[in-house]
């Protein structure tokens, strides 16, 4: 009888090692898991950057879309800037949206800010050097060019109520371009145009040399 519960505790024994991994085993296992996706993250990190230039392009597309869209729907003007401003120690390139009550008559003179949004980091308003205008030729010469000015001409950019996007000053159709990019990552360039007679906005990608329609 002794001898029958031996063998059947040898036979349990041996069972429950037979299904069993060793140590060395699962960290071999481990460690092939872990390396795995190192290699998984490393092949997808260039996408996920990608992905955050698209988005600060779209960001800014949809901000200027938005406020032709405002002005032509409330019959206002809609001023645009593109300010970069420092929050809480950390630099931030914006797309401001402000509503110009004082230049429609009758329509008070309280400004209200329509909307303030910073775009997808890393991405800032950047030229690169060696870049090339985009194919709709409004003009390269500063990240931020309106008319021929950098930055924009000093009356400001509107959109009006029939959407075209116009001086503030002399209220005559402007064009112009906001160049995105990372500092030395050509693969980061991005553009967006806007035609004032018609207040169209484009989107563009690049490589630092050439533009495709986003």
């Amino acid at each position: 009888m002794k001898e029958r519960e031996t063998n059947l505790n040898r036979s349990m024994r041996e069972a429950t090692n037979e299904r069993g991994f060793s140590l060395v085993e699962m960290s071999v296992v481990v460690m092939l898991i872990l390396i795995i996706s190192a290699m998984a993250l490393i092949a997808y990190l260039p996408t996920l950057q990608d992905a955050r230039f698209d988005a600060a392009m779209k960001e800014v597309v949809d901000q200027l879309r938005q406020a032709r869209e405002y002005s032509i729907t409330n019959r206002r003007y809609v001023q645009v800037t593109f300010p970069t401003v420092v929050v809480s120690g950390i630099t931030q390139y914006q797309v401001v949206l402000q509503v110009r009550n004082d230049l429609t008559a009758g329509a008070g003179a309280v400004n209200p800010i329509l909307s303030s949004v910073p775009i997808e980091s890393p991405a800032q308003y950047y030229l690169f050097t060696t870049a090339p205008d985009t194919p709709d030729a409004f003009g390269n010469g500063a990240a931020v060019e309106f008319e021929g000015l950098s930055g924009g001409p000093v009356g400001g950019m509107l959109f009006q109520s029939d959407g075209e996007l116009v001086d503030g000053a002399t209220y005559q159709p402007i064009n112009g371009t906001v160049f995105i990019g990372q500092p030395g990552k050509n693969s980061s360039a991005r553009a967006v145009t806007v035609l004032g007679g018609t207040g169209r906005v484009r989107g563009w990608k690049g490589t630092g040399a050439l533009w495709a329609r986003f």
